[in-house]
């Protein structure tokens, strides 16, 4: 029975992989038809891609299981119940950060569409880390006859310093933390707005050929 659990359990990962690629490939396709534009040659209005460091403009968060220091977070948690997965947990924490290149800074908007590799999946040898978040969100880990679930989870995890490119609509606005192309005229900052359409983030070596 253990060595069946084993092979599931593998199977279940690389299930899992095969979605989180899929789950990208329409958003890096977009990107990789783009040539990725510097932070200083941005023009405003236009769809950009850039790319750089991702900076915290806030606070750090902590992420709910890996307990890393993060500029923000997402955490899927999927329950098996008969013969489906079910969605319990879908926990996102990511507001606006700062993307630096050589050129300069950029201001990132949400909503986001997170597309970068998870920092952790995992169906077995679950941390309590997960059971706490279950907890907390009101999820029950046995069933109605006090049998244990099965759950799977995965945490992505932006740190500072992560390499990132991103995709999205940009505006090149007045802002007293940009800088100022000439004495005549007033400070300016590359904005990505997810008004319209999320702003997509994605690992850099993800658009490698």
């Amino acid at each position: 029975m253990g060595t069946i659990l084993v092979l599931l359990g593998g199977a279940l990962v690389v299930y899992l992989n095969w979605v989180a690629l899929h789950q990208r490939r329409t958003p890096r396709r977009a990107l990789l038809r783009m040539p990725a534009t510097q932070i200083a040659g941005v023009k405003d209005g236009a769809m950009v891609r850039i790319a750089g460091r991702a900076v915290a403009r806030g606070p750090l968060r902590t992420s709910p299981i890996s307990q890393r220091r993060c500029v923000g977070f997402r955490l899927v948690v999927e329950r098996h119940d008969g013969q489906v997965w079910q969605k319990v947990v879908d926990l996102e924490e990511l507001d606006t950060f700062l993307l630096s290149d050589d050129t300069g800074d950029a201001v990132l908007h949400g909503p986001f569409e997170i597309n970068l590799d998870p920092y952790d999946a995992r169906s077995a040898d679950l941390p309590p880390e997960l059971f706490a978040v279950l907890e907390k969100e009101g999820v029950p880990v046995k069933g109605p006859f006090g049998n244990e679930r099965q759950f799977h989870y995965v945490e992505t995890v932006l740190l500072p310093g992560d390499e990132i490119t991103a995709f999205g609509r940009a505006t090149v606005e007045i802002d007293p933390a940009g800088h100022a192309p000439s004495p005549r005229h007033p400070p300016v900052m590359c904005h990505l707005w997810g008004r319209d359409e999320a702003v997509i983030i994605a690992d850099a070596d993800d658009l490698a050929p």
